[in-house]
């Protein structure tokens, strides 16, 4: 029989956020799932705070799996069923970077499931960003460019990628989705209570029409919709010479890793959370990653209107530093000129 997982983990948000990378909490479960699997469990670590309980099991001869946990909350079932299909439609498919295999998966109870995937030796490039010569960016952004269009391609070119989400309203229709999104979006804003007001009182006259931000005669595509730093795993290769230049290491990219909110959508949503969490709002990267990328011209036309649109009928809100400060902006069009000023 499993380990019981406390109650409260299935329905207290605020237990949830307080335990849910609690190692004493999790260590039970992550043995149990490792004595499931025949995996040799000397040691465990938590992950990266994400959303799910993500633990590090380092086994023997210095290998490592890493287990990953999901719940009711945070439509945990339907994240655990989208990173296992992905995982195995990836597993038969290359990519520009690959993502880790999923080595196993299964139940914990009837209301938490979990999936066993390989290690990856290395680190986030979020936790090693302050390591990074300037040009290992510049070869990220790049790889990164050419990692969307590889997605975005494959996946238009494979109808049956991932073809459970096309019956959802939400990721599978993303037009629709948008329509939603713009009915909710002052709302959702003076909810979050993150735009200046003077900015706040423009969105309803700047969202341009979804018929304007989605190419609609393009054929439907994935996009991974979360490429943080959090999210691309790799190590740093220091230079000679460069023991004392702390911000001068190349980068090596090994894995794109958590498809929990993978979807159906197109290269604007994309670029959310890559310009505002991995290239932390520089305009040469994201310059840098659209020319590798081959924009459409449909998206180069009034490119930063149509990406500030996007952003703000984002589900999610963003880090504060995206508006903070943002008083001496009078307008949107201005603040869309400072976040995505790159295409002529």
């Amino acid at each position: 029989m499993s380990p019981a997982i406390p109650a409260e983990l299935s329905s207290s948000l605020a237990y949830y956020s307080a335990h849910f990378m609690d190692r004493v909490v999790w260590e039970l479960p992550v043995r149990w799932v490792c004595n499931q699997h025949g995996l040799d469990c000397q040691l465990i670590e938590a992950g990266l705070p994400g959303t799910y309980p993500t633990f590090i099991v380092r086994t023997a001869l210095n290998q490592s799996v890493v287990i990953k946990f999901f719940g009711p909350l945070y439509d945990g079932y339907q994240a655990c069923q989208l990173e296992h299909s992905m995982g195995n439609f990836l597993a038969g498919h290359t990519l520009p970077v690959r993502s880790p295999l999923i080595l196993a998966a299964g139940q914990l109870d009837t209301q938490w499931s979990y999936l066993v995937f390989e290690g990856i030796p290395g680190t986030s490039i979020g936790q090693a960003r302050g390591r990074l010569a300037e040009h290992a960016w510049v070869n990220v952004a790049s790889l990164l460019g050419v990692f969307m269009r590889a997605l975005h391609d494959l996946t238009a070119d494979c109808p049956g990628a991932l073809s459970t989400l096309r019956d959802s309203d939400d990721r599978g229709n993303f037009a629709a989705f948008l329509r939603t999104q713009k009915e909710r979006c002052l709302a959702n804003h003076r909810k979050w209570n993150d735009l200046p007001s003077h900015l706040l009182e423009q969105v309803g006259d700047y969202l341009l029409p979804v018929d304007q931000l989605v190419e609609l005669a393009s054929p439907p595509h994935l996009i991974h919709a979360d490429l943080t730093a959090d999210h691309l795993l790799g190590r740093v290769i220091e230079r000679s010479g460069s023991a004392t230049d702390p911000a001068g290491g190349d980068w090596e990219n090994l894995a794109v890793i958590d498809w929990g909110d993978v979807r159906f959508g197109n290269i604007l949503y994309e670029l959310v959370a890559l310009q505002v969490d991995m290239f932390r709002g520089n305009t040469r990267l994201l310059k840098i990653c659209l020319e590798a990328y081959g924009l459409p011209g449909f998206y180069q036309h009034e490119f930063p209107r149509k990406a500030l649109s996007m952003l703000l009928l984002h589900q999610f809100p963003m880090p504060a530093w995206v508006y903070a400060g943002q008083t001496s902006n009078h307008s949107l069009d201005e603040l869309a000129e400072h976040l995505f000023g790159t295409v002529d």
